[in-house]
């Protein structure tokens, strides 16, 4: 990680979010803004900046919309039953694809591996997903390898966790990556979250 300039991290907001695929990772990466002596920069951001309701029906007012600021570094897409829309929306898909182009490291949680896979970012990967999803992404996107029993998947540049709390594991996994195994572990400390390093399984690219 470079100390000299900032790590800006987006997590993603939209309608029909599943609320703990986007807080967990945002909360656990806030932790890691608050606790570190480098400069990151965690935000949360919807795809237009307006509010959004979520699928269990909390409402959530992100800081900002999605293209507003300096490009991400790292964007967490979560999952939800808005994903049955983003993956559909050509604009969306190919706004992902730019961000990827331009070297964002992306990171899906739950079912919003469907989305990155919609827009052609896990072919050729593993990756993982909800339980609930795995059938989903083998049928429609042969060209991923889809991993059953792993709760986090690095594949460099591209991330993906399964179910909902496997977001927490992935966000510490980032912090361990992109800083430090000490590091990560004291945000689990604080979140009182049950996580070891080195869990995650880092697939061949």
């Amino acid at each position: 990680m470079d100390e000299r300039s900032p790590l800006h991290v987006t997590v993603l907001l939209f309608d029909g979010v599943e609320e703990l695929d986007a807080i967990g990772p945002w909360e656990t990466l806030r932790f890691w803004q608050l606790l570190t002596e480098n400069r990151v920069i965690v935000r949360a951001a919807s795809i237009d900046g307006n509010s959004v309701r979520c699928s269990l029906g909390l409402t959530f007012t992100p800081d900002s919309a999605l293209d507003d600021g300096p490009r991400p570094d790292i964007l967490v897409h979560p999952g939800g039953a808005g994903v049955e829309q983003l993956r559909a929306d050509d604009q969306h898909l190919s706004r992902l694809r730019a961000l990827a182009s331009a070297g964002t490291m992306l990171a899906s949680v739950c079912n919003g591996a469907l989305v990155l896979a919609a827009a052609g970012l896990l072919d050729g990967r593993e990756a993982t997903t909800h339980w609930s999803a795995r059938d989903d992404l083998t049928s429609t996107h042969p060209a991923v390898t889809v991993c059953s029993d792993q709760r986090v998947v690095d594949a460099g540049d591209v991330v993906t966790a399964a179910g909902i709390t496997a977001g927490i594991d992935m966000s510490l996994h980032m912090i361990e990556r992109f800083e430090s195994s000490e590091t990560a572990i004291s945000v689990a400390k604080i979140l009182e979250y049950a996580w070891e390093p080195g869990l995650a399984h880092f697939a061949a690219v």
